[in-house]
């Protein structure tokens, strides 16, 4: 069995086509049915073909090897070329934010060609609880972390909207889940509105954070549900490689 053949039979496989009878790949791949059945017949062997029914579909050795090649693709390289578009769309600064322990990192910024100064810098260690990128992760993590917050006395104040009241914070971050977004007022830095909204692996559990920020008197002239729109949109382009 040549490679090339292999490949040929793996290649007829995609979101549109799950399952293929032989005559089906025989009449696509222009090849005898015996042929095709030689080279299914290793590939079934080695788990990369799976028969149902007298059907074929790809095997799970293939989750495997997607693991492999995610493993070594970090979302930041996935969600560079995305967020500069996403910044050439909006018209401002593209932030893409982790958790690491009580903090969150600052993953990427793509800056627009109007850059303002914020605390979201690339390589920066930003507070969970406040800002959009940040507020829209700690949304999604359980209440115990958030009481740990201030039992180890983390949450402090830096403008005058911090919200440094647990029972306030708490309600807060309720009302960010249910919206599917976050949106930030000068909470860590002056004159700084962002807008943010969640990252979700295959399990649906929030990893990270996509926003968006830019000086107070641009954005709130925006139109807040076109910038969510194109946020989500931007997840979505990234979600397809993690």
């Amino acid at each position: 069995m040549s490679a090339e053949k292999t490949l040929e039979i793996l290649n007829l496989f995609d979101f549109n086509t799950r399952e293929l009878t032989v005559p089906q790949m025989a009449e696509m791949l222009n090849q005898p049915q015996s042929s095709v059945y030689r080279n299914l017949r290793l590939l079934k062997v080695k788990g990369f073909i799976i028969e149902s029914n007298g059907s074929y579909k790809l095997g799970y050795r293939f989750i495997k090897l997607a693991n492999i090649v995610k493993s070594d693709i970090s979302i930041g390289s996935i969600a560079r070329p995305i967020m500069t578009q996403l910044t050439k769309d909006i018209g401002e600064t593209s932030i893409l934010l982790i958790r690491s322990e009580y903090n969150a990192v600052c993953l990427e910024t793509i800056p627009s060609h109007q850059p303002i100064k914020v605390s979201s810098e690339q390589g920066g260690i930003l507070p969970l609880y406040g800002g959009a990128a940040s507020k829209i992760i700690l949304a999604h993590m359980e209440e115990k972390f958030v009481d740990e917050l201030f039992e180890k006395g983390l949450v402090k104040k830096h403008t005058e909207n911090t919200i440094v009241d647990p029972i306030l914070l708490k309600k807060n971050l309720k009302e960010i889940r249910e919206k599917g977004y976050c949106i930030s007022d000068s909470e860590i830095d002056y004159g700084v509105v962002s807008l943010g909204v969640p990252i979700r692996d295959m399990e649906n559990k929030v990893i990270a954070s996509l926003s968006i920020a830019g000086p107070r008197d641009r954005v709130l002239n925006m139109d807040k549900e076109k910038i969510i729109s194109k946020l989500n949109n931007a997840v979505k382009e990234v979600n397809k490689f993690i």
